[in-house]
């Protein structure tokens, strides 16, 4: 078994939490349970069970090389190995303003979390994408991302389901507006009213907009990037907690703590006591 954690949460149109691979025993198992984001595992070999459900309908399927599968955030979900030839499979997990859209695009959605290859060279530059991720540990994270880029081409180009999603130039261009702005005010006390300013649209429906394309209020992506952002400062640094609550946008540190711990689950402090470099 690998698993790497990706700790760069620096990305925002797709976010990368963890990747890895593993041949599994007869009969592992995951679940019933959820994961907080989406999964796609892609199987070598073997056979395994995938259930989840749509609509209160329940949904299972027999899976085997060469096909993967998409587990959705919060989605209850059960997967195991086969008892006689467990499956190998390769994974990551992401997140992100942009993954919906592309899985969408391969043709993967809550009605049919499948991927079927259209051809099998198809399915095999999918799979060398990820396993070059997973085979080379000591990639820098902007190549991960890169080739996270590249998987997800990969994707659409040889699902059998894939459709193209029309693409909204104007929308994209108020999103990447905000986010630009968020990153180079972050620090500031801005409010959704600088934001909505910023690209000269009215507060309430960009406030409903930006929701739409990240599935993130404007306020919650905001503080989304501020506790990122801390987090690079807690691991990279030894400023006191007080310090880096100011320089991304706290002047009360009981707020900040409280803030990180929403986002982090746990407080500043041990979140620097098990990352710190």
């Amino acid at each position: 078994m690998k698993n790497y954690l990706f700790l760069n949460k620096d990305y925002f149109d797709i976010t990368i939490y963890q990747y890895g691979y593993e041949h599994c025993e007869p009969y592992h198992t995951f679940g019933p349970g959820m994961r907080n984001h989406y999964l796609i595992h892609c199987i070598l070999s073997g056979t395994g069970t995938y259930r989840t459900s749509y609509r209160n309908q329940s949904l299972s399927y027999t899976l085997h090389a060469g096909q993967a599968f998409l587990i959705e955030p919060n989605r209850l979900v059960h997967y195991y190995a086969d008892s006689k030839e467990p499956w190998e499979y390769m994974w990551i997990e992401f997140d992100g303003m942009k993954a919906q859209e592309y899985l969408h695009q391969a043709g993967l959605t809550t009605a049919n979390p499948i991927y079927n290859a259209s051809s099998e060279n198809g399915y095999q530059k999918l799979f060398d994408q990820l396993r070059y991720i997973v085979d080379t540990p000591n990639l820098l994270p902007v190549e991960i991302v890169g080739r996270t880029y590249l998987f997800f081409a990969a994707l659409i180009e040889s699902s059998k389901n894939a459709k193209q999603l029309p693409k909204n130039n104007l929308l994209d261009f108020y999103i990447q507006s905000t986010v630009d702005y968020i990153e180079n005010y972050y620090m500031n006390e801005i409010t959704i009213e600088d934001m909505a300013t910023h690209v000269n649209l009215n507060r309430s429906y960009f406030s409903k907009m930006f929701k739409n394309a990240t599935k993130k209020s404007p306020q919650e992506f905001l503080i989304q990037y501020r506790m990122n952002k801390a987090c690079e400062l807690l691991r990279d640094t030894k400023m006191p907690i007080i310090q880096i609550a100011h320089l991304v946008g706290y002047h009360n540190q009981f707020h900040f703590s409280r803030a990180f711990k929403n986002i982090m689950s746990i407080s500043p402090l041990e979140w620097r006591k098990r990352n710190q470099i």
